[in-house]
């Protein structure tokens, strides 16, 4: 077993260890400790030994610098990032750096000022109450297959942001009461709720949202869905309704196996060097000497 294993293995079954004259204590709940780990705690001593600091007891840190294979981070700072994840790091899947399109996405973001330039929105309406709420469990099934969806950015007293996939992430949804006498419901939600003039808060899982209200005064009701680019665009939101629907036929066990998101990040910051992609575009751009955009 190596030791990323071993310690992941200690936490999750509440062992601690304590130095005790060279040696190596361990204490932790009946039937805990069986066999095989003590053998496992025989091989790596050396290294715990190493690890422990202080007198007291000692609780292997749950997730570790070595266990992230796609950014560098101390412990400090993994911890800073757990901190920020509702239920700490039994509630963190996996972390791994921004991919370069979402750099960009995630630099306009922090730029704005007023509104989001990448908050993405759709309306939709109901029959009834029903239908809505049936809906509603179908994103969140959805949510739940993909880790992508069930992402959130961390980027404060880092060196880099940083992309924090969360085991568990429940869906914003917010029940607004609208005048049913003001006149259009869907026009009134995109005017309240609209990326002109509202943003998303992109540190918490999933970078989605739902408003809602009734559509006038009969039992239908409309539906303000947002999604944030970080983490979507419009092909993968129409594979994000065609899943929905997979749900609400009851034939989400057709669907494919999700892939996982850190491999196209992988991809994307391990197949061509920065240094490679700042020579191309220095090269590409380099003599452009005044702004391009249109109209002046």
């Amino acid at each position: 077993m190596a030791l990323q294993a071993l310690l992941a293995k200690l936490q999750a079954s509440g062992i601690q260890l304590r130095k005790s004259d060279g040696a190596l204590a361990v204490s932790g709940g009946r039937g805990a400790l069986d066999q095989s780990l003590v053998s496992e705690l025989r091989v790596h001593k050396a290294a715990l030994l190493d690890m422990i600091q202080g007198e007291g007891w000692w609780s292997p840190p749950p997730i570790r610098p070595e266990m992230l294979t796609l950014v560098e981070l101390n412990q400090a700072e993994i911890e800073r990032i757990v901190a920020a994840v509702p239920g700490g790091a039994r509630n963190v899947q996996d972390v791994y750096p921004l991919a370069p399109l979402q750099e960009g996405i995630f630099f306009h973001h922090l730029l704005a000022t007023e509104g989001d330039p990448y908050l993405q929105g759709s309306l939709s309406r109901f029959d009834g109450r029903a239908s809505l709420d049936a809906y509603l469990g179908a994103m969140q099934a959805v949510i739940d297959r993909h880790d992508v969806l069930r992402t959130a950015v961390v980027w404060e007293g880092l060196p880099e942001p940083v992309q924090v996939v969360w085991r568990e992430a429940r869906l914003g949804v917010e029940e607004v009461e609208l005048d049913p006498t003001g006149g259009d419901a869907a026009t009134r939600l995109w005017a309240r709720f609209g990326p002109r003039s509202h943003r998303l808060d992109v540190r918490r899982a999933p970078m989605m949202r739902v408003h809602f209200a009734r559509d006038g005064e009969g039992d239908g009701w409309v539906m303000l869905w947002q999604q944030h680019h970080l983490i979507g665009d419009h092909v993968s939101s129409d594979v994000f309704r065609e899943e929905i629907r997979a749900h609400l036929r009851g034939r989400a066990d057709e669907l494919p196996a999700p892939l996982p998101f850190r491999n196209y990040v992988a991809q994307a910051r391990l197949g061509v060097s920065r240094a490679e992609h700042e020579a191309y575009f220095r090269e590409l751009l380099g003599d452009v000497d005044e702004p391009t955009a249109p109209f002046g």
